[in-house]
């Protein structure tokens, strides 16, 4: 079962390198994103960029937990901005909010608290090998 830990790195990876490779794909695929405005390539590239970074914080802190701290605290920092504006959003409009956010769930929500369970399982880690004599 490691290989469980890895699924959020893989699917942020998968995700950022397609939005900056073939954004006009990626656009009309991701379920409420054409209703978001028309399609701009350079900033859906832009927000590969960043779950690009945040799929390489995420798999350092992955792979060695106790000096992944501050990358992962940053990776988990952009997730849960991203999905406080997804909690936000659907309540300004005129329309039920409940749909949005059940269809946001699995691609930004899950993500940002995952991300915030490696952030803690990380803590861990550092305050263990902190705790140890030299």
């Amino acid at each position: 079962m490691r290989w469980v830990k890895w699924i959020l790195p893989t699917i942020l990876a998968i995700n950022g390198a397609v939005m900056l490779l073939a954004p006009a794909w990626w656009y009309p695929r991701v379920p409420g994103v054409i209703e978001t405005g028309p399609l701009n390539e350079h900033f859906v590239r832009d927000i590969g960029a960043a779950y690009l970074a945040c799929a390489l914080a995420m798999g350092w802190a992955v792979k060695d937990p106790a000096r992944g701290l501050g990358v992962a605290v940053a990776s988990a920092t952009f997730l849960t901005l991203h999905a406080a504006i997804h909690l936000i959003t659907p309540f300004c409009g005129t329309t039920l909010p409940w749909p949005l956010l059940l269809r946001d769930f699995p691609g930004v929500f899950l993500p940002a608290i995952i991300s915030l369970l490696i952030v803690r399982s990380c803590r861990r880690r550092a305050m263990r090998a902190e705790a140890r004599p030299c």
